[in-house]
């Protein structure tokens, strides 16, 4: 009894040991079922398919036998066309070339079944034994998806225009056989077994994409003209509505109008004067009217009222605040440049009264010794005080033209020794020794907030950019969303939250020397 017993044992351990596929894989990978019995239909496993793939393709193949239109349009082309020489199987055809992969993978499945128990064909055969035999059968799959590939012409339009397909399929079971190996080195069996039914369902992929159409280029369904005209002529009038919507606002508020009109003739004056005081000649409407008149035109041409709002309304704002903003920009950049230059018309100032010369003097010889902006800012002071202005008054001209505040505190230091007396020569070498402290310190902050200050430009820029980018590459769907009522809420609302957000990144890098 104690010995057949063992023996039951002894048999069943390999068969638990050995079993990696629950029933549903194994049906998965080498199919189910009788031909013709009704109690159990038949289903195709990956196996199968492989051997349809294959069978597709040959010219003497079993009439009885499904296949696609396409390949009995495209068969005989491909056994015409000769498309690889190879030193051992000779002069191969495309059809051949297609057949081969299909071969090798028919025979991975066969590997795979020797691992799989005897009711099912298998011989319960560890798939750690048949390592050598796998590595085989990866370098002949490797070799055959090889060829697809170098072959010339490529074959991406081959099998009805499904090669591309067809060979992205292969590509991925060419890696899934690196993971079938890994996992038979290592002793990996759940690898192993995820890698099988990978190149299961791969080869079922592939097999698909040979029954449906091919994936391709189609040209856009071209409506009617007249199917074209009616939805134009409703966004006209949509705009021509907004126009006289702003017309009776504007007639309904014609005296607000006409003072905000002299309003900003007055602004745009003050503009223009500020500019000069820079050296620098704009001609303020061009500058405000160039933005408003692009930004309606473009609106016009999205041929839609939220987009015509949008543009315009930015058009607008950006009309307004253009004038503001580069003058702004331009005096401080003004002022750094001049700061740059300070201490070097400081040292020289201080030199020349040490050596008699008078505060006059002193100016002149900035005048001419020094570059643009200073030079420019001084010669300005001189002919004003040339002029009949008191020279503090022509000085507080230039602190007015500058924005910078070292400038500022050389101004006052003349105003006040020029009040109550002292000595200017040590008042310009104690500033001196200052600005040079102080560049230093403003230097070191600079660097150590360049990144907060690079945050806040990315912060406020990178959303626009790819604003821009999405309109440019799909321009369709960003219309359908952005020129709608929702979207200019949406717009509205990033564009007040990306303000904030740059405010509070560059306020954190905000450091006052």
């Amino acid at each position: 009894m104690r010995p057949a017993l063992l023996a039951v044992l002894l048999l069943s351990a390999p068969s638990a040991r050995a079993q990696i596929f629950s029933r549903s894989e194994i049906e998965f990978l080498m199919g189910s079922g009788k031909a013709g019995d009704p109690s159990q239909p038949k289903k195709e496993g990956a196996i199968t398919r492989t051997q349809i793939f294959y069978h597709y393709f040959k010219p003497d193949r079993d009439p009885d036998l499904k296949v696609p239109k396409w390949v009995d349009q495209t068969l005989d082309a491909m056994l015409k066309h000769k498309s690889w020489k190879d030193p051992d199987e000779g002069i191969l055809n495309e059809a051949q070339l297609w057949q081969s992969p299909a071969t090798v993978l028919y025979e991975f499945f066969e590997l795979v079944r020797k691992s799989l128990p005897p009711s099912d064909g298998g011989q319960l055969v560890a798939p750690g034994n048949l390592v050598k035999e796998y590595e085989e059968n990866r370098i002949r799959f490797q070799m055959s998806y090889d060829r697809l590939l170098r072959v010339k012409p490529p074959l991406g339009d081959s099998l009805g225009g499904r090669g591309r397909a067809v060979i992205a399929h292969l590509d991925s079971i060419n890696k899934q056989y690196d993971s079938v190996m890994d996992g038979l080195v290592n002793g990996e069996t759940q690898r192993y077994k995820n890698a099988v039914l990978g190149i299961g369902a791969l080869v079922n992929g592939a097999y698909e994409t040979l029954q449906s159409n091919p994936r391709g280029f189609k040209l856009p369904t071209t409506e009617s003209e007249g199917a074209q005209v009616f939805p134009r002529l409703l966004k006209l009038l949509g705009m021509a509505l907004i126009f006289a919507c702003f017309w009776s606002i504007g007639a309904l508020n014609e005296k607000k109008i006409a003072d905000g009109v002299e309003r900003y003739k007055v602004k745009a004056k003050e503009w223009a004067h500020e500019y000069e005081r820079q050296f620098v000649v704009v001609r303020i409407h061009y500058l405000v009217g160039g933005p408003v008149v692009l930004g309606v035109l473009i609106g016009l041409l999205t041929l839609n009222p939220f987009g015509f709002l949008i543009f315009s309304g930015f058009g607008i704002y950006l009309g307004l605040t253009l004038p503001g903003y580069l003058l702004s920009n331009i005096r401080f950049r003004r002022g750094r440049k001049c700061e740059l230059q300070l201490m070097d018309a400081m040292i020289l100032m201080s030199n020349g009264l040490k050596s008699g010369i008078d505060l006059i003097g002193c100016l002149e010889m900035v005048q001419r010794e020094c570059l643009p902006p200073i030079s420019e800012e001084f010669g300005l002071c001189l002919k004003n005080y040339q002029l009949g202005t008191s020279l503090e008054r022509a000085l507080e001209g230039v602190e007015e033209r500058v924005q910078s505040r070292l400038l500022s505190y050389m101004i006052k230091a003349i105003v006040i020794q020029r009040s109550v007396g002292g000595n200017l020569t040590k008042i310009f070498d104690r500033i001196v020794e200052n600005i040079r402290e102080e560049s230093k310190l403003a230097e070191k902050t600079s660097a150590m907030t360049a990144q907060q200050r690079i945050q806040a430009v990315v912060v406020g820029v990178m959303p626009w950019i790819m604003l821009i980018i999405m309109f440019a590459f799909q321009p369709g769907p960003m219309k359908e969303f952005y020129f709608t009522g929702l979207g200019v809420m949406t717009l509205l609302f990033c564009t007040v939250w990306i303000a904030i957000g740059m405010k509070i990144v560059k306020k954190l890098g905000d450091i006052n020397v």
